[in-house]
């Protein structure tokens, strides 16, 4: 079974920066836009993460998580920490508008209740981390696990995401041109299938601009 996932990039505030993930296509201008970013500074509560995929697709609660990590060069301190985040219901994305076409969707995401706390706790580790000069990578992640489609099973589901680590800061492109599909082995219907009829109207379809 391959990894569901989209691994965005390496965290250039604690190392250097570079892709974790030979799938991943990850944006010049994104790598230039975080260079200076530290995770630990970012509160959870305000992150947003919004993804962009045809208009059959539907993303519901818990299908992204956002990931911090870290190794060390002497692999003495490891850990990931993956946080599930939830589908913030008729959230206007008016910033995203104009990337979105007329057959696509924004669906977007935001940390609550203990989502926040597992953030946190990692960015206290990393707080640590850097205090102590450990050297090693830092890794930030952007996850997209599952979800289905309306209609026929399509050949490709493919998205782009962004993601707003402050409210005064703009939403910054992570992944670009993920096919989602093509993360999962063919069996894996479990991770994406049909929607059921009566759930093609949820509040995974929010109101975008």
């Amino acid at each position: 079974m391959k990894i569901r996932s989209i691994k965005a990039i390496v965290v250039p505030a604690l190392l250097c920066l570079s892709l974790l993930s030979a799938c991943t296509s990850v944006p010049i201008s994104t790598m230039w836009k975080l260079r200076n970013f530290d995770p630990f500074e970012a509160d959870p509560s305000g992150i947003r993460i919004a993804v962009i995929t045809d208009e059959i697709v539907q993303l519901e609660d818990d299908a992204v998580s956002l990931e911090l990590g870290f190794r060390s060069a002497d692999s003495h301190y490891n850990f990931n920490t993956a946080a599930k985040a939830k589908v913030k219901a008729n959230a206007m994305v008016d910033q995203l508008g104009q990337y979105k076409q007329d057959s696509q969707r924004i669906t977007l995401f935001y940390l609550s209740g203990n989502a926040t706390d597992e953030i946190r706790l990692a960015q206290n580790r990393l707080r640590i981390i850097k205090q102590n000069e450990i050297q090693g990578e830092g890794s930030l992640g952007i996850n997209v696990h599952v979800g289905c489609f309306n209609g026929a099973k399509p050949e490709t589901i493919l998205a782009n995401v962004y993601a707003q680590f402050s409210p005064d800061q703009a939403y910054t492109k992570m992944v670009s041109n993920i096919d989602l599909l093509g993360q999962t082995d063919s069996s894996d219907d479990q991770f994406w299938h049909e929607c059921p009829k009566l759930n093609s109207t949820t509040s995974s379809q929010p109101a975008t601009k």
